[in-house]
């Protein structure tokens, strides 16, 4: 045990002292939901209801889980991952290199996303085996074929093409706080800013936060306002199976489609080459009306078959959480908040302390359980009350 086992043993209390490190700006995003935020409850909620048969007279001695993962012809060393973050340099400056460092050091992947406020080369410099990098695609395509290009010169192998974001969002959290990038100045955020002041210096020390991988795309001269509406117009409108076929002509590395909510889009994906298929409803973000993604999970695999790598995110915050969704299908999982926290909380040493945490809470709950192997994790399903056994899960599951 470890002095920060015994302050911060969860992600939960690494939450609450993150909190009260970074402005409410910054924290109101990373919390935000979407509507009455009904779809965070219901992620969580879906979460709870899963549960296991424990078995403890097994035929043989059972040695530590097995926690290793292959994905893509690469080896990881855990089957989690840090999720692609809009915006993490806001919320604690420097978070994305931190969680690259932490990635490497671990070998576990962490995906980049397009609205990353630290460049993409940078990240893949820190972590090159590690990084992945989310693309959000544009409706114009001389800018997709430059981007994808850069992507590839950044010396990313594998590309997330997320499909849920078709139109623009209306977050009250976000309304409420007046949230933009870069902050804007007024009595209220220099106030918030002033009363943390150990994110201010962190701040002063990497640079205000901007939207460093998409603004080489913008023509120059335009205001803030006029380059966010000049990127939004070009990202808003769903990704068609024409646009992601072309994606698939451009780039050379595996492709994976995340925000897959159903199996017959995840089908289509495949249809069109897509390699792996991430479930995920964006964190509550999106849709107040969505399925939480552990829901979808069985309905998607039984679509895709065994072979096909299938990640999730959206919901998890624990070990235990993770095993839950590899019982119901998933290859992979992926944790945003947790990392947000966890760096928010401690900084440098925040991503690396909640990989341990994650990674003790996960094989303690494949040993209370009695799984050694994560493709077993099914077979302990409780099928009375699981999600996979009124969906049908244990007929498409890998195992």
């Amino acid at each position: 045990m470890t002095k920060l086992d015994q302050k911060y043993p969860s992600v939960a209390d690494l939450e609450r002292r993150a909190l009260r490190r970074i402005p409410r700006f910054a924290s109101e995003y990373v919390r935000a939901g979407i509507g009455r935020e009904v779809g965070l409850m219901r992620n969580r909620q879906a979460l709870d209801a899963i549960t296991f048969r424990p078995e403890y007279l097994p035929h043989r001695t059972m040695n530590r889980p097995q926690l290793g993962v292959s994905m893509f012809g690469r080896r990881y060393d855990l089957p989690f991952g840090i999720t692609p973050f809009g915006l993490s340099d806001l919320i604690w400056p420097g978070a994305a290199k931190i969680a690259a460092a932490a990635a490497k050091k671990s070998n576990i992947p962490m995906g980049i996303s397009s609205f990353a406020t630290t460049r993409m080369a940078e990240l893949a410099e820190i972590a090159p085996e590690n990084t992945w990098y989310q693309y959000y695609p544009v409706n114009d395509p001389d800018m997709q074929s430059l981007m994808l290009s850069d992507i590839q010169k950044a010396g990313f192998r594998e590309l997330i093409v997320t499909v849920d974001i078709p139109t623009e969002t209306r977050r009250d959290r976000d309304l409420r706080v007046g949230l933009s990038v870069p902050p804007r100045l007024n009595a209220g955020t220099c106030f918030d800013v002033i009363s943390h002041p150990a994110w201010a210096l962190a701040t002063l020390r990497e640079g205000v936060p901007r939207f460093r991988n998409l603004l080489p795309y913008v023509p120059s001269g335009l205001s803030t306002a006029d380059a966010a509406r000049f990127l939004l117009d070009r990202m808003e409108g769903h990704v068609t199976l024409s646009m992601l076929a072309e994606i698939r002509s451009q780039w050379p590395g595996p492709l994976i489609v995340k925000g897959v909510m159903s199996g017959r889009d995840a089908e289509r994906a495949l249809s069109v080459g897509a390699d792996g298929i991430w479930v995920s409803n964006h964190g509550g973000r999106q849709l107040d009306a969505a399925r939480a993604s552990v829901e979808v999970l069985p309905e998607v695999r039984a679509a895709i078959g065994k072979a096909v790598p299938l990640m999730v995110d959206s919901g998890p915050r624990t070990g235990l959480d993770i095993a839950r969704m590899l019982a119901l299908g998933a290859d992979f999982v992926f944790l945003g908040r947790a990392f947000i926290w966890g760096i928010a909380a401690l900084g440098p040493a925040g991503a690396a302390h909640v990989i341990h945490i994650l990674k003790t809470e996960l094989s303690s709950s494949m040993g209370q359980i009695g799984c050694e192997k994560i493709p077993e994790l099914v077979r302990f399903l409780d099928q009375s009350t699981n999600i996979g056994s009124k969906q049908g899960h244990l007929t498409g599951s890998k195992g």
